[in-house]
């Protein structure tokens, strides 16, 4: 994407005009179709979002930021971290997928080596401690590079934490503690920040057990927490100090917490819809602008929200919501009103550009069940294949027929092959029409036109040294 100098700087002073903090977004690329990078340029210019919070390092992708002043946040991820060994590969890395692009005009701002590495509950087959091996690596080749503002750290989940009903009363886990506090050191060292990934509704349903009400900022229960001289009224402040009293309690009453990912997903889990994640995004951008902070961490408060896209081939690991956080929908219309300017406008953000769908027709159940047996295997193959999580119970499909649960099943494996027509075929079971057959909230989808090849997750990179 070419920018002209006027451009650059206009998009220079929007962007850098906010001095204090900000919102940023999260954008993870496991779909079957995905926005190309130029796409996302645009959306984040266009909603004056200024940072990204990337979960690849994929050069292509990042270079197209060039020229854009949008702040990347870039991630060696932690099937990679195995490969990074030794201090020759850590410069060999960094000199590829961060000075380069830095030369090319991209603004790389920090490098996060490991995707919560520590979590033993929500990914449970990525846990990988080799990240305290790897970081003083690479921080040493950034240096070596005269890259040593670059920050690096790595992002953990609230699972790191034995969470109490209060802050005080919060430690880390007790079988990591000796990592954790090994973290914290090589964090100080470089002055980066502790960078916590929290879904504040499962943390208050079903960790702390509080009323769903104190997830939102404009709580409207009658609970009120106090712990000490600090009083909560909601959810996402009392997290964050839990996390506040646990480093302070370390030793480190001045390092910076940053939110790496928040959000609410609109399916998949009790409470998530669009109603409610607008609501709850209402409220945390109003206290991000307010730019006063928790009681233990007064002031400015960075935050990624997640995700800008649902991400329909994420290996689920702690439930369907995991496929579901997106903003956006695959056909780039937002789901629902958020103001990422900060300033409380009750109005859609930009749609994204250049999206083209393919025809309206849809693959569906014809309603044969003569034979059960063949229908199960053909359900189950197009679920294995198609994204069925919305079908899950409490799901915006849940509530579907058996025979409409089938088509829905039919559905997804037929866009996901690109609407071929042999692969609506399911052993005589299954008929292509041009009719909608959505539901109420259940939407049954048209692809978009796939404009990029999708990249597994979990690619192992190759260096030459």
């Amino acid at each position: 994407m070419r920018l002209t100098t006027g451009i650059k700087f206009m998009i220079f002073f929007m962007i850098t005009s906010r001095v204090n903090s900000f919102v940023g977004i999260t954008w993870g690329r496991q779909q079957s179709q995905q926005f190309i990078p130029s796409m996302v340029v645009d959306l984040l210019l266009q909603n004056q979002i200024p940072a990204l919070r990337l979960m690849t390092s994929a050069s292509d992708i990042i270079q197209t930021f060039s020229g854009t002043n949008i702040s990347m946040h870039i991630a060696l991820n932690n099937r990679n971290i195995d490969v990074i060994n030794t201090s020759s590969l850590a410069y060999a890395w960094v000199n590829t997928y961060v000075k380069e692009p830095i030369r090319k005009g991209v603004k790389i701002v920090e490098l996060m080596v490991g995707l919560e590495p520590f979590s033993n509950t929500l990914l449970k087959d990525r846990v990988n401690y080799g990240v305290l091996r790897v970081m003083p690596h690479v921080r040493e080749a950034l240096e070596a590079m005269d890259l040593r503002n670059i920050l690096t750290t790595t992002s953990h989940g609230i699972d790191v934490f034995n969470i109490k009903k209060v802050p005080s009363e919060t430690e880390f886990r007790e079988d990591i503690k000796g990592m954790m506090l090994e973290s914290l050191k090589l964090f100080n060292k470089s002055g980066s920040p502790f960078v916590l990934n929290m879904f504040p509704l499962r943390i208050v349903r079903d960790i702390l057990n509080y009323p769903i009400e104190f997830t939102y900022f404009d709580n409207m229960s009658n609970l009120t927490i106090t712990d000490g001289n600090a009083t909560y009224t909601n959810g996402v402040e009392l997290i964050i100090d839990c996390v506040a009293s646990t480093i302070t309690n370390a030793g480190y009453p001045s390092m910076k917490i940053m939110i790496g990912e928040v959000g609410w997903p609109t399916d998949g889990y009790p409470f998530t819809n669009i109603e409610n994640a607008q609501r709850f995004y209402k409220g945390l951008l109003k206290f991000i602008a307010s730019e006063k902070g928790t009681p233990l961490r007064p002031g400015p408060i960075d935050m990624f929200l997640h995700s800008l896209c649902d991400e329909n081939l994420f290996k689920v690991t702690a439930g369907p919501f995991q496929r579901h956080w997106g903003i956006y929908d695959a056909d780039g219309n937002p789901k629902y009103k958020i103001d990422f300017s900060l300033q409380d406008r009750n109005e859609y953000p930009t749609e994204a550009k250049g999206i083209v769908k393919m025809p309206r027709r849809w693959c569906t159940f014809n309603g044969d069940k003569s034979n059960m047996e063949l229908v199960r295997k053909n359900y189950n193959l197009a679920c294995d294949k198609g994204d069925c999580t919305p079908l899950e119970l409490g799901a915006s499909c849940g509530e579907l027929s058996e025979d409409s649960k089938i088509s829905y099943a039919f559905n997804e494996y037929f866009q996901r092959m690109r609407q071929n027509s042999l692969t609506c075929g399911f052993d005589g079971l299954g008929k292509i029409t041009t009719r909608d057959p959505s539901s109420g909230n259940c939407g049954f989808s048209v692809e978009i036109l796939s404009f990029q090849d999708v990249i597994p997750y979990g690619t192992t990179i190759q260096l030459k040294v």
